[in-house]
């Protein structure tokens, strides 16, 4: 019978991972590929969606807020930044760090919605944030009409 937590499952899958892939570079010292290497590196990947779906799974405080700090909060951070950038929803009143917390805050909300056959987690959450900021970029841009002279 299997006593572990969902956390600690996803910790152990994580773990088991990067020895898979150090025991790769050590029996492929010298592979060359072709190209330029890659500058960035993804913000939401395949352990960002297990990290969540951990997270949905557990019942522990202490460990959802553990692998939230770790593997989901940076990700979402980044979600948001780039869709007020990418969609310029700039008719916020505060600085755009601010509007990005009080989007993860609500995407903390509905965190909970989210199951796989829902599709990926980037997309789920990608048009949970869009419609959220297309909504009050839309209220707030109001406003600003309406005090406008």
């Amino acid at each position: 019978m299997n006593n572990q937590s969902p956390v600690e499952l996803f910790y152990k899958l994580i773990e088991d991972k990067r020895k898979a892939e150090l025991l790769a570079i050590k029996e492929h010292k010298t592979i060359k590929r072709r190209g330029r290497p890659r500058k960035n590196k993804l913000y939401f990947t395949q352990d960002t969606e297990n990290a969540i779906i951990a997270y949905n799974n557990e019942e522990s405080d202490f460990l959802r807020n553990k692998v939230f700090n770790e593997y989901i909060h940076h990700p979402l951070f980044k979600m948001t930044e780039s869709l007020i950038h990418r969609y310029k929803f700039y008719h916020f009143d505060g600085p755009t760090q601010d509007i990005q917390y009080e989007v993860i805050a609500f995407i903390l909300e509905k965190l909970p919605k989210y199951t796989q056959d829902k599709g990926k987690a980037f997309s789920y959450f990608s048009i949970v944030a869009k419609n959220y900021l297309i909504q009050n970029n839309y209220k707030h841009y109001n406003r600003k009409k309406s005090k406008a002279p």
